[in-house]
């Protein structure tokens, strides 16, 4: 049953952002309370002496501003360590406890003589600032019965020192009002750690979910062999970079990369050296995708592509003869080969300026061709169409 009136102790994340609710809340509470002090003096200035009652305010007075400059403190330095959380919390439970001491101490004055009126007053004053604690001090539950126990017990250890009529009753009930604060801080603090493990829970399967999303996004975007972009992804920029280049006039070539007698590579190395040699070349053609425009995909078996936004035909055979060049370099063996002993790719390059939107195709048939002729023409080489509008139909230049 003991273990019930305390709060479990929670994770260090929620702990660290109840001690972040006290110093948002602080400032508030601190004001209000400086604003009762001065109240309170007000109100017993006629009944106490005034070198003590002075005493007791300025004590009260250089703690909350004191109060407030390291929650001034707090909000500049925004602490997010561990460790330097925990001492800025335990710093709080520390100035709140001696808080409440400074308001138990007006207990001191107490005169059983008062007038009923101010009796009442100062039950009141008690009362008010234990209830407007609550909210604030209650996230980080040790705030709470250091703040409030000292004044609350003190004036209940005062009014059972009184024989007069009455008195008992009085020390009971705000016994059992002391006990009732307990419990239901015990309580609200409960829900809301309750509540704050669930945001953060949600926080986190939010954030696993978006990550996942993107995974999974990447997966739909991406050949899974080599890395590259896929087919979809392919026509989806090819689309977008037409368009584009519809409205800036400019050039927009596209270049038709297949892997030459790739059949016989297969048969020969079997399909697992397919595979490291597909992967090699995705590699190869991804390195001559320079700039962040450039696209280089992978849509069929061995069959990829390379697009080249704002680039004119003598460029993109620029490009084309460098790829042929460094895979001649890379010189992966291929004896199955009818073109030479290594692994060789034919290349048909499309280059246009489009004058009307969504009509792409025309330059991926153009691109298309112009591979099926440098296949005819004897495989390891490039051929290009002519610089064109979409309206003309692609010549093909000479081959290297």
């Amino acid at each position: 049953m003991m273990i019930s009136l305390f709060p479990k102790k929670p994770s260090m994340q929620v702990r660290a952002e109840q001690i972040r609710m006290l110093y948002e809340q602080g400032p508030t509470i601190q004001l209000l309370g400086l604003l009762t002090g001065l109240i309170a003096v007000g109100v017993f200035w006629d009944l106490v002496d005034h070198d003590m009652l002075l005493l007791w305010l300025g004590a009260h007075v250089s703690l909350t501003l004191l109060r407030l400059g390291f929650n001034a403190w707090f909000t500049r330095r925004n602490p997010s360590g561990v460790a330097a959380l925990k001492g800025w919390g335990d710093l709080y439970v520390a100035s709140t406890f001696i808080s409440g001491l400074i308001w138990g101490s007006l207990s001191l004055f107490y005169d059983p003589s008062w007038p009923a009126s101010y009796q009442i007053i100062l039950i009141v004053i008690y009362t008010g600032i234990t209830a407007g604690s609550f909210n604030t001090h209650t996230p980080y539950f040790i705030a709470f019965p250091a703040f409030y126990l000292p004044p609350a017990s003190w004036l209940t250890f005062t009014l059972f020192q009184q024989h007069g009529e009455g008195y008992q009753a009085l020390t009971a009930l705000f016994a059992i009002y002391i006990v009732l604060m307990y419990l239901s801080a015990l309580r609200y603090h409960r829900s809301l750690t309750r509540a704050l493990e669930v945001r953060f829970d949600n926080e986190r399967l939010a954030d696993e979910l978006s990550t996942s999303n993107q995974r999974l996004s990447s997966l739909a975007d991406t050949d899974e062999l080599t890395g590259l972009y896929n087919r979809r992804s392919m026509f989806n920029c090819l689309r977008n970079e037409w368009n584009r280049h519809f409205r800036s006039r400019t050039m927009l070539s596209l270049l038709y990369i297949d892997l030459d007698c790739f059949k016989q590579y297969n048969d020969t190395y079997g399909h697992e050296a397919g595979d490291q040699c597909l992967i090699r070349i995705a590699k190869l053609l991804h390195n001559h995708a320079l700039r962040s425009s450039d696209m280089a995909a992978r849509f069929g078996g061995e069959e990829f592509a390379l697009i080249l936004p704002e680039t004119g035909k003598q460029d993109a055979e620029r490009i084309a003869a460098s790829i042929i060049n460094d895979l001649a370099h890379l010189h992966i063996p291929h004896t199955g080969s009818t073109v030479t002993d290594h692994v060789t790719v034919s290349i048909g390059i499309a280059s246009m300026s489009p004058d009307e939107p969504d009509n792409d195709s025309v330059l991926r048939e153009a691109a298309d061709l112009m591979l099926y002729q440098a296949k005819h023409a004897g495989r390891n080489r490039f051929v290009s169409a002519a610089d064109t509008h979409t309206q003309n139909a692609p010549t093909p230049l000479a081959a290297v």
